[in-house]
């Protein structure tokens, strides 16, 4: 009987876990990689140079590329854009790119307006909001 009452009790804390969000209105803007998951082992990006992922949505369209920030506040733009579309895919919302020379897709694992997660490959990568703010400049 105690076995029985602890199993019903696993079993509702499975039942009670929330679901990943998906906020899609939330991936417009600027992303920074925070860490990449494979396999149980995590890697953090140990680049010198910020990089971040800029995404722009219309009517579930939109476009993708690199962008580094600058010290005025601005960014420095590769001038290479990747499109993409939002689609539904039973449960889970992808995102499906087009290049000249590729597609591939990718799984929103979660998004909401300070995080995102993407799956490809058998890797989940995991994505902040920066903080973007413009460093004023002196005249001295």
């Amino acid at each position: 009987m105690k076995a029985f009452s602890v199993l019903i009790g696993f079993l509702m804390l499975l039942g009670c876990q929330a679901e990943p969000t998906v906020e899609l209105d939330q991936i417009d803007g600027y992303w920074q990689i925070e860490f990449v998951q494979q396999e149980n082992e995590t890697f953090k990006s140990k680049q010198s140079s910020l990089l971040y992922d800029f995404y722009s949505t219309k009517n579930n369209k939109g476009f993708y590329k690199k962008v580094a920030p600058q010290i005025d506040g601005g960014f420095k733009t590769s001038k290479s854009a990747i499109s993409f579309q939002i689609l539904k895919d039973n449960e889970d919302f992808v995102l499906q790119f087009t290049s000249p020379w590729n597609k591939w897709v990718k799984k929103i694992k979660h998004l909401d307006s300070e995080k995102l997660v993407l799956y490809h490959q058998e890797r989940s990568f995991h994505y902040i909001r920066p903080i973007i703010s413009k460093i004023p400049i002196k005249n001295e």
